[in-house]
């Protein structure tokens, strides 16, 4: 290559280095942190649920089907969020090595929080060509909600228990015995879950504000029962009142109880499983 071949390339190269330092300071240099944003989809900040307030939380029923194989998890009230995931797990029987407990479940991704209303059935075991092999033995039920709003998740854990009655006369309970029930004979075992519910259902005739949490939820296809049945929660609610949401048809029920300030309890009697929301005169 000659002398002035050989200074033009250098000219040239000299030129496209400063038209690219000018690039850099026009358009990069000059923005500040604030505006240069993060192009993954992982939040940069994590809350917790605590952090949003009741009325924007998501409703969550979990009800088992008749013969306690699957979950239907339906989600409301989901229209504060760009995004919601969820994980649902839980111990069970381990198949291979008896008297031991090895953990199941199952994760959502799939939920369009625009819509209305979120449902699915989870199957609690494995299928093999349409035949279903359900676990047994489930215990330690857990529900995680993972909501994103812009830049921050909130996160959300909280407890399900299955239990089977109704074949005879039986009290139920969760695990923490913050909720029980004392049923009266069902006519057959049905399978039934106590959870807590996050948020809360739309439509009640009292401040949101004034609920006291958790709300817990008892989930089952059983109708109403023949005779009523006595409820027990725990609570530490001033002057508490109690009301229950019926699934099945959406509707709100003012029901009669008793708190007791020495056990911190309220008492009342009920005619079908429901959720059940307790409310603070404040």
């Amino acid at each position: 290559m000659d002398r002035t071949a050989r200074k033009k390339y250098i000219a040239a190269a000299i030129v496209l280095i400063a038209l690219l330092a000018g690039i850099y300071f026009l358009f990069i240099f000059k923005k500040g942190p604030n505006q240069i944003k993060s192009q993954g989809n992982q939040a940069s900040d994590v809350k917790q649920i605590t952090d949003i307030e009741l009325a924007k939380r998501p409703y969550v029923t979990l009800t088992p089907t008749a013969d306690g194989a699957e979950i239907i998890i339906s989600i409301e009230n989901m229209g504060a969020f760009d995004r919601i995931e969820y994980e649902l797990t839980y111990q069970a029987d381990n198949p291979t090595s008896p008297g031991t407990k090895i953990e199941r479940g199952a994760t959502g991704t799939d939920i369009n929080t625009k819509d209305s209303k979120y449902k699915k059935d989870i199957l609690l075991g494995t299928a093999s060509r349409g035949v279903k092999n359900p676990d047994r033995g489930i215990t330690e039920g857990k529900l995680s909600l993972h909501l994103f709003k812009g830049d921050t998740q909130y996160d959300s854990n909280s407890p399900w228990d299955l239990v089977q009655a109704g074949a005879t006369a039986a009290t139920i309970s969760d695990r923490s015995a913050n909720i029980s029930l004392k049923l009266p004979a069902l006519g057959k075992n049905y399978w039934i879950i106590l959870a807590d519910t996050v948020g809360v259902p739309k439509g009640g005739s009292f401040d949101v504000k004034n609920v006291s949490l958790p709300v817990y939820g008892a989930f089952s296809i059983a109708s109403t029962f023949p005779t009523p049945a006595d409820i027990t929660i725990k609570t530490e609610a001033k002057n508490p009142s109690l009301f229950a949401y019926n699934l099945a048809d959406s509707s709100w029920q003012k029901v009669d109880s008793q708190y007791s300030a020495s056990s911190k309890a309220l008492t009342a009697s009920v005619n079908g499983f429901a959720t059940f929301v307790i409310v603070s005169s404040k």
